[in-house]
């Protein structure tokens, strides 16, 4: 193993297979596996191809061939965004969910000093996702959750989630947050996808709410980290702090400016610019970026740590970057 031994927060599995569906909704968007080319399978949502996937979805042994390749020590394990299934009824979801958490729970159980498990909640059900989180925190004993940018249209600062993050903060839960279904998906022109357009817009709209809502303000010890650098994030919350510097309301619901409040959340380092990178780090602190690479999807960084790299950063940040930011992040350090 070489010597960066980097923790990537960012990487995603899909099973080999699902539990067949046993509820009583009709036209249920309940996902299946169908097979493809050789190492391959279809992930089918309502009788269509949503994605093909790479067995390295769901087998350790191909993600560890890629981690000794990339020099990465340990993935956090978290599911493909669309599994989330916050459209489905809440009783359905959750079952999902428990399926996805102890299919990881598995996987890092067969090679626990090189995966940790980042699992998921049914969050259309306040009181539903609290349940699993506590299931996924004190039984599976991972450190964290996955959640989505919003909850079927509701932005994750919504007051009606304010419970659901109390709990984490109480839990000590690291909350990763990756975009899904954004925002302006019909303003999209030409051949390109939403991920690599929309994705940067709706997770810094995600993480400003957060913010502007208050409960970053009122949950000082919540740790959460954004998908893609935070998306737009970096140059929103100028504009922020300058509307924190002209509108009184704005500055009775936030005692300090949204900066501050910022650079207590974390963000990966999926940006591929390495001055986008320098960026993020200028502006959040070089104490909460941390390695990701949206592992194995196209639309991320396969190679971290050499991105890390190429910013030209120093010796010791780049150590933070590798691994110290993640750690606190996961609990891992006082």
């Amino acid at each position: 193993m070489s010597n960066a031994q980097a923790i990537d927060i960012h990487t995603h599995i899909v099973p080999e297979k699902f539990p067949v569906y046993t509820g009583t909704a009709r036209d249920i968007a309940w996902p299946s596996m169908a097979p493809a080319e050789p190492c391959h399978c279809h992930v089918i949502i309502q009788g269509k191809n949503y994605r093909t996937v790479h067995q390295s979805c769901w087998t350790n042994e191909d993600r560890l061939k890629d981690m000794e390749a990339r020099e990465v020590l340990l993935q956090c394990l978290s599911p493909m965004p669309e599994l989330l299934s916050y459209w489905l009824p809440a009783g359905d979801a959750q079952v999902l969910n428990r399926f996805l958490n102890d299919e990881i729970a598995r996987m890092v159980s067969r090679h626990p000093s090189r995966f940790m498990g980042l699992g998921c909640v049914p969050l259309q059900d306040v009181d539903l996702a609290i349940r699993e989180l506590e299931y996924v925190m004190k039984d599976l004993k991972f450190p964290g959750i996955e959640i989505a940018s919003h909850v079927n249209d509701v932005a994750i600062g919504d007051a009606r989630f304010e419970p659901f993050f109390a709990e984490a903060e109480k839990l000590g839960a690291a909350i990763f947050v990756h975009a899904l279904r954004p925002v302006g998906m019909d303003r999209i022109v030409g051949p390109v996808s939403e991920q690599a357009m929309c994705f940067p817009g709706e997770i810094g709209l995600a993480a400003a709410g957060m913010i502007t809502g208050g409960i970053a303000v009122r949950h000082p010890d919540l740790r959460m980290a954004w998908s893609h650098g935070g998306g737009v994030l970096s140059f929103l919350i100028a504009r922020l702090n300058r509307a924190w510097d002209i509108l009184p309301k704005l500055r009775e619901a936030l005692p300090e400016k949204p900066i501050s409040y910022a650079r207590r959340f974390y963000y990966d380092s999926i940006v591929f610019d390495p001055n986008a990178l320098k960026n993020i780090i200028q502006t959040f602190g070089a104490t909460q970026v941390v390695a990701g690479s949206d592992f194995p999807f196209a639309m991320g960084d396969p190679d971290p740590v050499k991105f890390i790299r190429s910013a030209g950063i120093d010796a010791a940040t780049e150590g933070l970057l590798f691994s110290g930011n993640a750690r606190r992040f996961l609990g891992q350090t006082n």
